[in-house]
């Protein structure tokens, strides 16, 4: 009996508060029992059964038109060809859903943006799925996949409407169906066990939402400003909330963000069971910690060039060999912390044009910088992309390499450079037809000026070729480069010639010995002709054959690579080429000229001397003329030699400083109308205008008469005054500076 007692005493102590608690509950229970009675079940109505989506088949036979409305099963993929290859929608598990199609009705299809008033009081009245495919005579139309409503044209007018309670959720999947993203290599490759609507279904249900429909869509679209930037469930924590993705440090490196389209999710190919990945659109990459980079083809595409060059298009990936491996730029930034982070942006949109790089050749080396730049020869750039080059076609390998844009100097006006040296060119050209047009320019001197004026031609044509637009065929761009240096090459060469040859003379002359006939004349001229083109073949071979074929990166000048001459930047640590086979090998020959020429100036002296004391009887008249003759080719030789020189010390000199840019300015005018200035002087001369004139009849019997004692003359001191208009090729000058352009 004390066990009742005790609990009447303590019922009887709390009896109030007992009782307010009971009543509480009981109505808690009421109204909750109430309202569940009267609350209705959320449904839907889907036209396909799970896992199937819709297709509309028409047929048209003369003036019928027949609309069917077809699930995407194995049978139908069959009929049509077609293949199931777009996820179907995901349901809640809270939605009571109905499968099947209005029966008994014509349909009408109404598309709609979003599910919205889905709930109809009207069962089987209408219908909802999505619509994938559009096939109309057995032929596939291009379709976007779209959510749309099937509904009974005959209960169109009767449905009535209630409040919707479900709602559309777009969830995006970064890879198609059947295939999981790889971010070592950075695309979608193919899962085998292709689960991925069980994957979806599994994040759906732990965002722990309700009475929502799932659209899945595939892929990510970023603005061309924004990078693609892989994040892994290890360093991330994700959250779905419909159609946000809510993403949050797990080590707070950075704040929390939300996402609303600019995102997707996949699983890690190498470890679909627990590796999670997120692929959002941003600007910028440090709020993730995130090493950013530029690929030039969308994910999952890479370059196959047109033939076996680098002018490339983009294609998809039909293999694993073709892989984005970016395991090449890597080693120096090992001590990189955040390159388990990578942020991807596609395309790269050129003001003027791309220029390729190749990454097995040490003139294009390239590398990536810390902050995601790209460093090459010609420095550090943001303007750059990265690719895979499928050389397989052409029996090399496959090789990730850079693209970056042709940026030409600011300083440099290519298109005033182009109508300069054309200019000259035609300058060149004319006074080439003029000398060879008049026989009393063709001696010795005037012969050997000839072969100096074609080289020039050479030099000049191919330059103004260069500065005139991009080249992008290689070959093209490597012949010019070689076409420019051979015409300067052997332009020192014959130069050489004149100042040898007029140095000889004055030295014959002091021995007082007759005057030199033509077969010896002639046979001089075969051993400079074997001279002069003989070394400037061979010079030119030997680059060619070290360029071809490199033995060390000293020798190496990869013409034509990275622009239409010499592929080192000037200045650079890696310009030894150029200095090797073109600064160095002129410098010489125009010292020697230098040479020649002051040992003429003496040489000159002393004959003058001489003539003067035999100026008496027929041999002091005799060596006057000579004397004069020679003395006109020796000045006009050293004009030349001026000419060339100047180009080659200013050559030398802007490889050391390149201020004041006014000075550089002024050398690139003198250097670009070179062939101008041999035009003035070698045609602007009263004595050519009169052999002009005789070879044209135009002269008076008499006044050819009074000429003839002089004609000799003129012909020498004219024909000497043609001289080298050697541009400076090298960087500093016209030549490199637009050949940079491939």
């Amino acid at each position: 009996m004390s066990i009742p007692y005790n609990i009447t005493i303590f019922v009887g102590g709390n009896a109030k508060r007992f009782r307010n608690t009971m009543w509480l509950l009981i109505s808690c229970f009421i109204l909750f029992g109430a309202k569940a009675l009267n609350a209705e079940t959320t449904t839907f109505q889907k036209c396909c059964p799970k896992k199937l989506n819709l297709i509309k088949v028409v047929v048209v036979n003369n003036d019928t038109k027949e609309v069917n409305f077809k699930c995407l099963e194995s049978d139908v993929e069959a009929t049509y060809n077609i293949s199931n290859r777009h996820f179907p929608l995901i349901l809640d598990e809270d939605i009571e859903v109905k499968y099947g199609m209005p029966q008994d009705c014509d349909l009408q299809l109404l598309p709609i943006p979003t599910i919205k008033d889905v709930d109809t009081m009207k069962e089987n009245s209408i219908c909802y799925d999505r619509l994938v495919a559009n096939i109309s005579n057995e032929e596939q139309k291009h379709i976007i996949p779209k959510i749309v409503a099937l509904q009974c044209i005959k209960e169109q007018t009767e449905t009535e409407v209630r409040d919707a309670k479900i709602s559309l959720v777009k969830i995006r999947k970064c890879c198609p169906k059947g295939q999981n993203y790889d971010i070592e290599y950075h695309l979608c490759r193919k899962n085998l066990e292709n689960d991925d609507e069980e994957w979806i279904a599994t994040q759906i249900e732990n965002s722990k939402n309700s009475n929502y429909i799932y659209e899945i869509e595939l892929g990510l679209h970023c603005k061309l400003s924004e990078y693609a930037v892989e994040l892994t469930n290890e360093k991330f924590m994700f959250r779905l909330d419909g159609s946000m993705l809510n993403i949050e440090s797990r080590y707070g490196a950075s704040n929390s963000s939300s996402f609303h389209n600019e995102w997707c999710i996949d699983r890690d190919i190498h470890d679909p069971d627990k590796q999670m990945i997120a692929r959002v659109c941003t600007k910028n990459c440090s709020n993730y910690d995130a090493f950013c980079l530029r690929k030039c083809c969308p994910v999952g595409q890479h370059f196959k060039p047109w033939s076996c060059g680098f002018r490339s298009r983009c294609v998809p990936n039909t293999d694993e060999s073709a892989l984005f491996d970016l395991s090449p730029f890597l080693p120096p930034l090992k001590n990189l912390s955040k390159l388990d982070t990578y942020g991807i942006r596609s395309s790269l949109d050129c003001p003027q044009s791309r220029m390729a790089l190749n990454i097995s050749s040490r003139a294009d080396h390239h590398e990536l910088t810390m902050e995601g730049n790209l460093k090459w020869a010609l420095g550090v750039t943001v303007n750059y992309c990265l690719e895979t080059f499928d050389f397989r076609h052409c029996n090399a390998d496959v090789l990730v390499s850079g693209v970056t844009c042709y940026e030409p100097l600011e300083d440099k006006n290519y298109k005033l450079s182009f109508v300069l040296m054309t200019i000259s060119s035609v300058c060149l050209a004319l006074t080439l037809v003029v000398y060879c047009a008049l026989p009393e320019l063709r001696n010795q001197h005037g012969r050997t000026l000839i072969c100096h004026l074609c080289t020039m031609l050479l030099a000049f044509g191919c330059l103004a070729r260069v500065q005139y637009a991009y080249i992008p065929d290689n070959g093209t761009c490597t012949l010019l480069a070689y076409g420019i240096y051979f015409g300067f090459v052997a332009a020192f060469a014959w130069l050489n010639v004149m100042c040898f040859d007029i140095w000889w003379t004055f030295g014959n002359v002091r021995s007082v010995r007759p005057l030199r006939k033509a077969n010896a004349e002639r046979k001089r001229f075969i051993w400079y002709s074997v001279y002069a083109w003989s070394s400037s073949i061979l010079l030119t071979l030997i680059t060619f054959l070290f360029d071809k074929y490199p033995v060390s990166p000293y020798l190496d000048s990869n013409m034509g690579i990275t622009r239409c001459w010499f592929g080192t930047m000037q200045n650079d640590k890696d310009d030894w080429p150029h200095y090797i086979f073109f600064v160095i090998p002129m410098g010489i020959v125009t010292c020697i000229n230098f040479v020649l020429w002051v040992l003429t100036a003496r040489h000159c002296a002393r004959v003058k001397s001489e003539v003067h004391r035999l100026q008496a009887g027929s041999m002091g008249e005799r060596m006057k003329r000579r004397f004069r003759v020679d003395r006109a080719k020796y000045l006009l030789t050293g004009k030349l030699w001026v000419v060339m020189g100047a180009g080659w010390i200013c050559e030398l000199l802007s490889t050391v400083a390149g201020e004041p840019k006014w000075l550089w300015d002024i050398v690139d005018l003198y250097n670009q109308l070179q062939g101008v200035l041999i035009f003035i002087i070698l045609i602007f001369k009263p004595k050519l205008y009169y052999l002009a004139r005789k070879r044209l009849g135009l002269e008076r019997p008499d006044a050819q008469n009074n000429g003839t004692s002089s004609s000799g003359r003129t012909s020498s001191t004219l024909l000497s005054r043609s001289i080298s208009a050697d541009e400076r090729i090298s960087t500093r000058v016209s030549v490199p500076n637009n050949a940079k352009k491939k």
